[in-house]
């Protein structure tokens, strides 16, 4: 009920012409709207994981909508500069995707060429050199393909037979599983064949996925043609984690930085918390790494007083509505 209300206040308050009157104001002039994505579907995806994958044609709608509403999309660090300076553009939004999935090589980059829109990927680097999803993304998935209310997971970790038709069952699963895999010391590889043993039981064939390239990180190669198509490669940690330990954190960044630099020839310099989860104590240490910038995934438009470590982002996903969307675009939200 409460999500009709708004919406319906929404589509008034746009009838009303206050989106175009909050969209020309000085409010929106001085903050800038910084868009998170993660996947765009190659195949069901956003059916199976709805705050983490939108559709290739939704993804085109609001690119349509930017470009409707006027919308300036700039570079991340020119987007910064112009946000200390106060110098922004009308309607100012700035394009990130984290984690770099192939996906994004197959789906979103040719989108954003079509557009002429810049774009920043995050881009964890670990799983590059290998051609096998990652962990833990395809069990959950292949439990939910398997469409079973449940599953006989003790030969993996699990207490028998556990339910995995709600997606918080699912990630109890995989919890198991993946304490299971850390208990037995298990690398990238041997998970993956873990992985795989989970599909068969499912009834799924992992082959055919794991051929398909869902769920997976691009490779070095599609990585530097995606920067040498103008995307910006930025920081992500090595492994897709933030220890709270300095040494192993400092490491991650060390890692990852070094991985992008043998892709673009230049050190990245800004910064995406896997999975938006941070600390107070990771400021001092970015600083330590020479970051400049880091976006959390906490909802609201950017100031000039933001804390360039902790800038908000607008994670937009398959349950944000068109007039939703326009609502954030046009600054109404703030």
């Amino acid at each position: 009920m409460r999500t009709l209300i708004k919406q319906g206040a929404l589509r008034a308050l746009r009838s009303a012409g206050l989106f175009r009157i909050a969209a020309g104001s000085k409010m929106r002039r001085e903050r800038l709207l910084i868009l998170c994505y993660h996947g765009i579907s190659l195949r069901d995806e956003e059916r199976w994981e709805e705050l983490l994958y939108i559709s290739p044609r939704l993804f085109r709608q609001r690119l349509e909508t930017l470009r409707r509403f006027g919308a300036r999309v700039l570079e991340l660090g020119e987007a910064l500069r112009r946000l200390r300076e106060r110098s922004l553009p009308p309607r100012s939004v700035v394009l990130t995707f984290d984690d770099g999935f192939y996906d994004f090589h197959r789906n979103a980059l040719p989108l954003l060429e079509e557009f002429g829109y810049p774009c920043t990927l995050y881009l964890t680097t670990h799983y590059c050199r290998y051609r096998f999803p990652i962990f833990n993304l395809v069990v959950p998935y292949v439990l939910w393909k398997s469409g079973r209310p449940a599953m006989d997971l003790s030969r993996f970790g699990a207490a028998g037979e556990v339910g995995i038709a709600s997606r918080e069952e699912r990630l109890a699963a995989v919890r198991m599983v993946a304490s299971f895999a850390e208990k037995h010391g298990m690398d990238t590889a041997a998970k993956n064949d873990l992985a795989a043993e989970i599909a068969e039981a499912a009834g799924i064939d992992y082959g055919e996925l794991v051929k398909s390239r869902i769920l997976q990180i691009m490779s070095p190669e599609e990585a530097a043609e995606a920067h040498a198509a103008g995307v910006d490669l930025e920081l992500h940690t090595h492994r897709h984690r933030t220890p709270p330990q300095r040494e192993l954190f400092l490491r991650e960044i060390r890692d990852n930085r070094a991985r992008i630099r043998e892709l673009t020839g230049r050190d990245a310099a800004h910064f995406c918390y896997p999975s938006g989860q941070y600390a107070s104590e990771f400021l001092p240490w970015l600083r330590e790494c020479a970051v400049e910038s880091a976006t959390t995934c906490d909802p609201a438009l950017a100031g000039p007083a933001s804390d360039p470590l902790l800038l908000p982002r607008l994670l937009d996903h398959s349950r944000i509505t068109e007039v939703e969307f326009e609502s954030w675009l046009c600054g109404l939200v703030a």
